[in-house]
Order: structure tokens, then sequence, then C-alpha cells
């Protein structure tokens, strides 16, 4: 083999190496945030009643950036101590009620 042949493969190995790396970093990545979800999800599974969290996964397949939200918030809720009890239906409609008219944008068109 000529020496730009022997570097070109050193190259080839290199890239391969590298890649190799990243791939199994974004896996070791993806890895942890399914644990951290499924953390989250057990903690508030706990939080809610059986018809709640039923609500809350419902929601989860129509809109998942919301109901992420009220996971996080739930969990914020708990651990600042605010939480001391399971939250039932009704009172995760009122929150989700709260959540959505907050994060609500108007839109408004003016026509000059």
């Amino acid at each position: 083999m000529s020496a730009e042949d022997e570097e070109l493969r050193r190259i080839q190995e290199q890239l391969q190496a590298e890649m190799l790396a990243r791939q199994k970093e974004q896996k070791e990545e993806e890895e942890r945030r399914l644990l951290e979800k499924q953390r989250i999800d057990a903690l508030v599974r706990q939080l809610l009643d059986s018809e709640a969290w039923a609500r809350l996964k419902r929601l989860e397949m129509v809109k998942p950036g919301l109901a992420d939200e009220v996971k996080i918030y739930l969990v914020q809720l708990y651990t600042s101590g605010r939480l001391t009890r399971r939250l039932s239906d009704s009172e995760l409609k009122a929150l989700l009620a709260r959540i959505a008219k907050r994060s609500s944008s108007d839109f408004r068109i003016r026509i000059m």
C-alpha cells in the first residue's frame, strides 16, 4: 500500500470510530430520558387517583406537551411539599383548565 492509501484507511477508521462513539452517546442519552420519564410517570401515578391517571394518559396521546407540563408541575408541587394527597379527576380537570388557559395564545389579526 502506498502512503496515501494508508492515510485514507487511517482517516476512514477514525471517522468510523467517531461515528460509533456518537451513536453510543445518543443511545445512552435516549435511555436516560426514558428512565427519567418512567420515574416521573411512577411518581405522578401515585399522586393521582385512577380516573385522573387515565385522563392524563388520554391527554398524553392527544397533547403530549401539555401532559408533560402537567406531570412536571405535579412533581414540583410534590417535591416542594405543597401536594400531600392524591388528586381526584375533578381536581386534575381544574388544573388542566388553568394550565391550558395560561398557555393558550390569542391571535389578533389587524387589517390595515
